[in-house]
């Protein structure tokens, strides 16, 4: 409740700093915290608690919407490492993350999550413009070509679409009380005037 009243707070004053703070807090941490190593978590989340590192969840792509059963970005294996392949889109915090919970599907047809790091060769995250709502929200592309990431830096836990819909049931709990404090400052802003 603690949670959901801040939420609703944030966004009666600007539902772009909710959205900031639900994918940091209830996508990207959530993701680690529920599947991640208890190295990923030593490294991570005491950073991101206390905002040094920022973070995004990229899960939607261009061609599949809202429907990861569908999604096209890849991870092959080549030897201890995987090659990530492809493109998400409207990811909140993208350009600004200092880390990105990305999920692809493996050639076996698993899910997998990975943390792949700001800077990491074939990784960027070019900024959307001229957005017409939520315009204080950092909003994204993440592209990756040929990004090599460690066998550390894979999600343990997750396997399945169960991984990334876990992640996304705790984000709704936030944007529900998000949504109330943003009709509360609506209904507030037409009876003042």
């Amino acid at each position: 409740v603690a949670y959901g009243l801040t939420c609703l707070e944030l966004e009666a004053g600007d539902s772009g700093i909710r959205s900031a703070v639900s994918v940091q807090g209830s996508l990207a941490m959530f993701a680690i915290w529920r599947w991640g190593s208890e190295e990923q978590k030593e490294r991570w989340l005491p950073a991101m608690h206390s905002g040094e590192a920022i973070g995004c969840f990229g899960l939607t792509e261009p061609d599949a919407g809202s429907d990861p059963g569908t999604m096209r970005t890849h991870a092959r294996r080549d030897g201890s490492d995987w090659i990530l392949n492809g493109a998400k889109m409207w990811i909140t915090n993208g350009t600004i993350a200092d880390l990105a919970i990305v999920w692809a599907r493996t050639d076996d047809g698993e899910i997998r999550g990975f943390i792949v790091e700001k800077g990491m060769p074939g990784f960027s995250a070019p900024e959307i413009h001229k957005k017409i709502s939520l315009r204080a929200s950092v909003t994204s592309e993440l592209v990756l070509a040929d990004v090599r990431v460690p066998e550390a830096s894979m999600l343990p836990g997750a396997s399945s679409l169960r991984g990334p819909l876990s992640c996304l049931n705790e984000a709704r709990y936030g944007i529900v009380w998000g949504a109330v404090g943003a009709g509360r400052a609506c209904f507030e802003e037409a009876l003042s005037y």
